[in-house]
C-alpha cells in the first residue's frame, strides 16, 4: 500500500508522463511540485523512487547533468492502471457504507415489527 507522499508522487508521473511509457524529468521538478502539498526533500525523493520501484510500480535510473540529477522513468502496467485501482476502491468503500447503513434500517424495521407482533 502506498503512503500519501509516494501516492502523490505517483500520481504526478502519470500526469506528466502521460501517452509515453518512458519520460525524461529533472529530480527538482518532482520535488517542486510534491512540495506544494508536503515538506520533501531530494534524499526523501529518492527514498520515494527507490519504494516505487520496489513495489513495481516503476522502473528508473538516475542520471546526473549540470542542472541537477535527472530520472528516466519507466512506468509499468501497475503504474498505469492505479487510478482505476483507487477509484474501484473508492467505489467498494462506498458501497461497503451504503450496504450496512441499509441492514442497519432494515433491522430497525424487523425490530419495529417484531415489537408489535409480540405485544398484542
Amino acid at each position: 500500500m502506498l503512503d500519501k507522499k509516494e501516492k502523490f508522487v505517483i500520481l504526478y508521473l502519470l500526469e506528466v508522463c502521460q501517452n509515453k511509457r518512458s519520460y525524461l524529468i529533472l529530480a527538482e521538478q518532482i520535488a517542486e511540485f510534491v512540495s506544494k502539498k508536503y515538506l520533501i526533500s531530494l534524499s526523501e525523493l529518492d527514498d520515494i523512487m527507490i519504494s516505487l520501484a520496489k513495489d513495481n510500480y516503476i522502473d528508473f535510473v538516475v542520471s546526473d547533468s549540470k542542472n541537477g540529477y535527472y530520472y528516466c522513468i519507466t512506468l509499468k502496467n501497475k503504474a498505469l492502471t492505479l487510478k482505476k485501482d483507487m477509484q474501484k476502491q473508492k467505489k467498494e468503500f462506498w458501497f461497503a457504507i451504503l450496504k450496512t447503513f441499509g441492514f442497519a434500517v432494515l433491522s430497525f424495521v424487523v425490530g419495529i415489527i417484531l415489537r408489535a407482533i409480540f405485544k398484542s
